[in-house]
């Protein structure tokens, strides 16, 4: 959990700085767009780059929030008291930096304009208004990922990890979580309709085999320091691991039609999908690939028309 709110510290910390890079762009885009109108230090001028300001409050908000949301959903994590508390007081700091950036740029000019108790009334309203901002934002976040962790009632990355061999990095650069998930969600609810749970084990079967399948093709690395070999080797495990990701992903397209009532089901799409899963099986040992296909057909006959 540590070792999480840390990665998503960094991205943070990288998205902060490329938000004040883009208002400095912006800045001189407009220091540079007035000062050729002749309107350099011009109460046009110091409110637009005013604005500019306040959209990067806005961004340091929205973008920071959403890193927090995007991860978590993604480990299916909620937000603790601890962690929220950290959250928003990061946030509040770096507004409060630029909030006073503000005013040691802008507050003399704006006084020699003759509306200095004007600036001073619109940063206090944009320091409150933003700071009022980020708690909603952070309660509607709050909401969102406890709403998912009660609703999706999903098996955890680590229950993933632990049942078909593949470890979470390889989940996530594969972006199987969510549809590993979403199957074990769609399955639990054809058990509840009284599909016998044995069609429903052989799929989680078909996948555990064929992830050692690809395993074993992995382990196979050559003895020898030959290029060609290696070259050889390797894309052979980048073959097997596309085709493992490619059955997966068709499985969960028949589980969604397991969904649909049997008028709204495309059978042509269905037939196409489970011919796509036999063939990811082209390149392998005609026993082996029976094994697995053996174990998905009472599936597919769920669907067959």
């Amino acid at each position: 959990m540590e070792d999480l709110d840390a990665k998503i510290d960094t991205m943070c910390r990288e998205q902060l700085f490329t938000l004040i890079q883009e208002n400095s762009v912006r800045s001189k885009k407009i220091n540079i767009r007035q000062t050729k109108n002749n309107k350099k230090n011009s109460i046009e001028h110091l409110d637009e780059l005013y604005a500019s300001y306040e959209k990067l409050l806005r961004g340091i908000s929205k973008e920071l929030l959403n890193i927090e949301k995007k991860i978590r959903l993604k480990f299916l994590l909620t937000l603790n008291e601890d962690r929220k508390i950290r959250v928003l007081s990061t946030i509040n700091e770096e507004m409060d930096l630029i909030i006073q950036e503000m005013v040691t740029k802008y507050q003399q000019l704006y006084t020699l304009k003759g509306n200095s108790e004007e600036f001073k009334a619109r940063i206090e309203q944009t320091a409150l208004k933003h700071k009022e901002n980020l708690e909603t934002m952070m309660d509607k976040l709050v909401q969102t990922l406890d709403v998912e962790m009660q609703t999706t009632n999903s098996i955890s990355p680590d229950q993933l990890q632990e049942k078909y061999g593949i470890d979470r990095e390889t989940l996530n650069q594969m972006h199987l979580v969510k549809v590993l998930q979403e199957i074990h969600i769609m399955f639990d609810k054809m058990n509840e309709n009284h599909i016998d749970e044995t069609v429903t084990n052989g799929v989680h079967e078909g996948i555990i085999e064929r992830v050692k399948f690809a395993k074993k093709v992995e382990n196979q690395i050559p003895s020898s320091h030959d290029v060609v070999a290696r070259k050889a080797w390797r894309m052979r495990v980048a073959k097997e691991t596309v085709k493992t990701k490619e059955m997966i992903y068709a499985l969960h397209s028949l589980a969604e039609s397991v969904q649909k009532p049997k008028e709204q089901r495309n059978y042509d799409i269905i037939q196409k999908t489970w011919s796509r899963i036999e063939e990811t099986f082209d390149e392998h040992p005609k026993e082996e690939a029976e094994i697995i296909l053996t174990s998905l057909k009472p599936f597919y006959s769920l669907l067959d028309n």
